[in-house]
Order: C-alpha cells, then structure tokens, then sequence
C-alpha cells in the first residue's frame, strides 16, 4: 500500500559488518534537506541493525544501531553496498551474512525493500526478489543472472520499482531511490533545488547528444515516468499514442510537455533515450552491437549502427573505444 504523503515516511537505514556507509549518510542527508526544504517532516529516519550493539562499518566509524530489524516500524528499509571488487566474489562476501539474509526473509512481506549497487546481492539472496524485476550494479551481471536466475534482472536501467523492492544501480544508487520517494512528497521546483543542491552529475563522460537524458538529473516527475516507460518498451515499436496513453495525457499535452522541457519534438526524445541506452551498453558491457540492438528492440544491427552514427558522428566501435571503460 502506496504511503500517504500526508505523513513522514519512515525509512530504516540498515547497519550491518562491512556494509558502506557513505550512501546512508548522504541518504539521511537528503532527508533531512528534503524536510526543511519542504517546512515539514517528510522522512523519519531510523538507524537498524540486527542487534543493539556497534556495527563496525567497510573503512568507515563503527555505527550504533537505535532500533533491531526484527522490531522497527518501518515503511522502508535501504539495505546499503557492500565492497566488491569481482564478480566472482559473490558467494564468499553473502556467506557471512547469512545471518542478515534470513532477517531480511523474514521481514513482513508488506515492508519494502530498497537497495542499490552490490546491496541488490542481499535482497536477491533472501529471496524477496524472486519473480520480481530488479537492477543492480552493471559489471556483476554474469554473476547475478548465474546465481540469481529467478530475478527479472534488469541491469539496463538505473531503477526499478515494485511493491516489494525498489532497486537501483551504482554505488550512488542512492540518488535515483530518494529522489523516486520524494517525487510525489514535493512539487517540481522543490525538487530541482534539492538535486542541484544534492545531486552530483554522472562522472563518466557522454557524448553531448545525451545531455539531459539522465534518469537521476530529470526533476519533472512525468518526464522520469515517461523515460521508464521508453527504456522498458522495443525501440521499434516506440509510438508517441501508446506513451500517451501510458501516461493518462493525450498525445498533444505529452508532445508539448517533452518540448518545453528538452527542445525536442516527442519521437525525436524518444529515440535518443533508446540510442542513449545502446551508447550505455556499448560502454558498460562487451556485448557486440547485434545483442545490443536485440536487447533494445531495435529491428536489426544494421539500423541502430545507422542511427547511433547519424546521432553521434561516431560509429557504435568508435563510440565504445572513446568513451567506453574496457
């Protein structure tokens, strides 16, 4: 059930051994900003662990929980990263928190998860994203889809919402899940001010046709709704009425809405948002440029090497070797 935004949302930040701790920090950071921003409490934030005692953090202070996991009333629950260096390292780092994967399985079905980055590992292995579509850190994909098969894994986009779990990719995952709570807590303009106070760009360099199709950087709730909405949908079978009606907006309300906010005409948004994810794949994965177009639902290799190179100047080859991280 959906929280009323009448009331603060309390949200449990989740200690335990080796866990990282910059992200609560920064997290409990925007709540408290998003508080005075807002002139009433929206969070209520909450320090957990799986026992009253200190949790001694990954590089960080040992951190005294104020409440356990077993006994908090909590909305939500952000279960933080853990440092991960391989993928192959899966297995060795949930081994001792065994103890913690089987009290996240036994939360309350009705409380949400939240996690981000490495995090998604623990929420996966308690099994309380079995069935359910989820996204974590881009380079532990193999591992993910090798241990976790029963999770919808979508590792092409930075977040994903569900009843059960909102999940979010990178160690700054962080971002994109506070800012999915405070869409519908503040109006627009209070938003932005919080993201251009709060939130960081990206580091890695894009070319400049993506400019402003950062899911984390669009502070129009409708907007970040509508990029959803194009990144889940096959680029061939984009279609303006069927975004639309997705969003409850006629076609002329949507078409200049997207052209007040990004100077550009709906379909034309619509396709950078599709080659934005093929550049992202091209940088983030070794897939070749057919599985890329399959993934994304363009109708064949050869069109989407036409349109990214129109788009960018540079071939799919020259964008990976320029931009890419392998």
């Amino acid at each position: 059930m959906p929280i009323p935004a009448t009331r603060p949302l309390r949200l449990a930040l989740l200690l335990y051994e080796g866990c990282m701790p910059a992200g609560l920090f920064a997290t409990a950071d925007m709540a408290r900003a998003a508080n005075l921003r807002a002139g009433r409490p929206l969070f209520d934030v909450q320090w957990v662990g799986l026992e009253l005692q200190p949790v001694p953090t990954w590089q960080g202070p040992a951190l005294l929980p104020a409440a356990t996991l077993d006994q908090v009333q909590a909305d939500a629950v952000l279960v933080p990263g853990l440092w991960l260096s391989a993928p192959d390292q899966v297995q060795a780092q949930l081994r001792p928190l065994q103890p913690l994967v089987r009290a996240l399985r036994a939360l309350p079905r009705r409380t949400p998860l939240w996690s981000y980055c490495a995090g998604v590992l623990l929420l996966a292995a308690s099994g309380r994203l079995d069935g359910q579509p989820a996204t974590a850190t881009w380079w532990l994909q193999a591992a993910l889809e090798q241990e976790f098969a029963a999770v919808q894994w979508r590792l092409d986009e930075p977040l994903v919402a569900t009843a059960v779990a909102t999940t979010a990719a990178g160690a700054s995952g962080y971002l994109p899940l506070m800012l999915h709570a405070l869409a519908p807590r503040l109006p627009p303009q209070a938003l932005q001010d919080l993201q251009e106070v709060l939130v960081l760009p990206r580091p890695r360099a894009t070319h400049p046709v993506f400019a402003g199709l950062d899911l984390v950087a669009q502070a129009e709730p409708a907007l970040r709704k509508a990029m959803l909405w194009v990144q889940r949908s096959p680029a061939q079978g984009l279609s303006l009425a069927d975004l639309a009606a997705a969003m409850h907006l006629s076609t002329r309300t949507l078409a200049r809405r997207v052209r007040a906010h990004t100077g550009l005409s709906a379909a034309h948004w619509m396709r950078r948002i599709k080659l934005r994810q093929a550049a992202d794949a091209l940088c983030q994965t070794r897939h070749p440029l057919k599985r890329i177009a399959q993934d994304l639902g363009f109708a064949s290799e050869a069109g989407l090497h036409r349109a990214f190179t129109h788009a960018t100047g540079q071939t799919p080859l020259a964008y990976r070797m320029a931009h890419g991280s392998h």
